[in-house]
């Protein structure tokens, strides 16, 4: 059996603050690779946030997952390291669908601020990526030094 806490209760009254907790848990408490077998390494949790500006700078238009993925991984390129070449594959391929799964499928579709149009075959689709009107509501994402809408 499964129950509420007083504290649970009491969010549930308010909207923004379940938002903001469930939000925060998912992204930063809970752990992503649970959800896959590429293993327990930061890839896409960590620096979710700078996954969320690319979005919010280039989601307007369908993209590629791997163009997301290769900025992910130009900023942060020792998650690459975790990633061994397989007969089957590339070290860098096996990050890029890795990051694609766990910040694409995983987590921003999860939660309704992405939509992704895939095409071919399951293992090797490849997947169109494109903010919702959700994630413009939810995030503004601006340059720094630009002044914020009042």
């Amino acid at each position: 059996k499964l129950s509420l806490t007083k504290s649970g209760e009491k969010i549930l009254s308010d909207n923004e603050k379940l938002l903001r907790t469930l939000f925060k848990h998912f992204a930063e408490k809970f752990n992503w690779p649970y959800f896959d077998g590429y293993g327990q390494h930061g890839v896409g949790q960590m620096g979710y946030g700078f996954s969320l500006i690319l979005l919010g700078k280039y989601g307007a238009v369908k993209r590629k997952d791997h163009f997301y993925a290769e900025k992910y991984f130009r900023a942060y390129p020792m998650l690459l390291g975790h990633f061994q070449a397989r007969p089957y594959s590339s070290g860098e391929d096996q990050a890029y669908r890795c990051y694609s799964i766990r910040t694409f499928d995983r987590f921003l579709d999860y939660l309704g601020l992405i939509k992704i149009e895939s095409t071919g075959p399951r293992y090797d689709a490849t997947k169109l990526i494109a903010k919702t009107p959700l994630f413009d509501k939810l995030f503004l994402v601006q340059p720094p030094g630009a002044n914020a809408p009042n």
